[in-house]
């Protein structure tokens, strides 16, 4: 799994299935129900640490889904659709709204799944729609007002699939549009370890806080383990120097974590996906 994460960590799956279409993806998912397989969904791999071990049961990529179109002023993407294209879409479309998303990675899939955002903003501010299959097979369009979205959190259905989103946008000058992506990506390359192969932000910041900051306070910032970091450049980023291994990351997190409770009397929680097995 190291193959298919950005952290390039982690063990090999049992079963990895790339399906090529709607019809595909419901055979795999039929397949693991009558094999009483567990079903995991990775996108990019963007915010997801494999353990060592690797993975038992079926793993879905569902990066074939690459639908992008407009009609009037809403965007569908599908789950494959890198956040970073269907930015550039919506741009040469001039349709605003999403550039708040500027340099987040990963695919449209995962950053609806995890309510991914940045700088205050998320996917869910200008959601329209999600298309899911569910575990048993059922094809859902569920419109945004039926998903409890929260703070890095879709809760749409457990063992649910997502195909696409649409997003609903205004429009806008697509000069205008391409300078605020660029400043975004200029302060998001200035303060983050983008040299490094990570898995974005590894603690959810706690309310009125940020976790970088509360990782810097507690005096961790640098600390080594193997090939596994915590980013002099960002407390809240542990990159991979090359090779490291999950349990080299994992043991920075309870590091970080222990520290920023004795100094802070906070609980940091974790906002990447820990999956697998050691």
């Amino acid at each position: 799994m190291a193959r298919h994460t950005s952290f390039q960590v982690g063990g090999p799956a049992d079963l990895l299935v790339v399906p090529e279409d709607l019809g595909d993806l419901k055979a795999a998912l039929a397949f693991a129900r009558s094999g009483h397989l567990p079903v995991l969904v990775l996108g990019s791999g963007s915010n997801t640490l494999v353990r060592d071990g690797g993975i038992r049961g079926m793993v879905i990529l569902p990066s074939a889904f690459q639908e992008l179109t407009r009609d009037g002023v809403e965007v569908t993407a599908g789950a494959g659709i890198r956040v970073s294209r269907l930015l550039a879409f919506c741009s040469k479309q001039g349709l605003t709204g999403l550039e708040i998303l500027s340099g987040v990675p990963g695919t449209v899939g995962g950053a609806v799944w995890g309510n991914a955002g940045a700088w205050g903003g998320s996917v869910a501010d200008h959601l329209a729609r999600v298309h899911v299959v569910t575990g048993d097979g059922e094809d859902l369009v569920l419109k945004r007002d039926a998903v409890p979205f929260a703070y890095r959190y879709s809760g749409l259905p457990k063992g649910s699939v997502v195909v696409g989103a649409t997003f609903a946008l205004e429009p806008g000058d697509p000069v205008v549009i391409r300078q605020q992506i660029s400043r975004w990506l200029v302060r998001r390359n200035a303060t983050q370890p983008v040299e490094f192969r990570s898995a974005g932000s590894i603690f959810k910041n706690p309310p009125g806080d940020y976790a970088g900051r509360l990782v810097e306070v507690a005096g961790v910032k640098g600390t080594r383990i193997g090939q596994a970091v915590i980013s002099e450049k960002h407390g809240n980023f542990f990159v991979n120097l090359g090779g490291a291994r999950a349990a080299d990351v994992l043991a920075l997190v309870q590091l970080a974590r222990e520290r920023v409770r004795e100094t802070a009397g906070i609980d940091l929680e974790l906002e990447i996906r820990v999956v697998g097995e050691n």
